[in-house]
């Protein structure tokens, strides 16, 4: 997909995403919690979309010390995200608009945070080298995301079609790629498929 096709997408969809998206994006308060921040941590979600992940890191931090940063590509969700930021009064989390695959932040973060965005990256694994470069020694990474299906029968190929309609491609090799990259990641799927959370250590220096 190209850029301007990412662009029509979301302008579409920022305006629908929190209304809809509790519906299907399950397990997300779970992913956020294997994070396991401490209360001044600081945390990177890439593809941060409308900011609806938000409540679930700020749970685990403490507003005056701890640091949330939400990035994504579309400006369109990044303005609902403002708005919620506003509307919620957090004073710890910035916003960046800017691609997953060239980010350059100039920071370290204690973790990372993909939630449903990593699976609608055309060049997901330039994202997960980027992500990879801005964890801190000792840090996480988190994947939360559309799995296979495997256990959905004649289903399965059902839900990874109209996934792949909505720019979502179930089959590629993300457990892999993270395994690759981390030398220790624990894999849980849910609901026979349906998602899976990927949680990444990155060794100390």
């Amino acid at each position: 997909m190209s850029d301007s096709a990412v662009q029509r997408f979301y302008r579409f969809h920022a305006t629908v995403y929190d209304s809809t998206r509790w519906m299907i994006l399950h397990g997300r308060r779970r992913a956020a919690a294997a994070l396991d921040l401490h209360p001044a941590a600081s945390v990177l979600e890439v593809g941060c979309g409308t900011g609806l992940n938000f409540r679930f890191v700020q749970e685990h931090l403490d507003p005056a010390a701890g640091r949330l940063v939400g990035l994504d590509f579309s400006a369109d969700m990044l303005a609902r995200a403002e708005r919620r930021v506003a509307r919620t009064a957090w004073r710890n989390v910035e916003l960046v608009q800017g691609d997953a695959t060239t980010m350059h932040l100039g920071r370290l973060f204690d973790a990372v945070f993909f939630a449903y965005s990593l699976t609608m990256i055309p060049q997901w694994p330039a994202a997960l080298d980027r992500a990879a470069e801005h964890l801190a020694p000792g840090g996480r990474l988190v994947v939360l995301d559309f799995s296979r299906f495997d256990g959905w029968g004649p289903l399965a190929p059902l839900m990874r079609t109209w996934l792949r309609l909505n720019h979502v491609e179930t089959l590629r090799p993300y457990e892999d790629e993270l395994r690759r990259r981390f030398a220790r990641v624990d894999v849980t799927y849910w609901l026979g498929g349906y998602n899976f959370t990927a949680v990444a250590r990155k060794g100390a220096r």
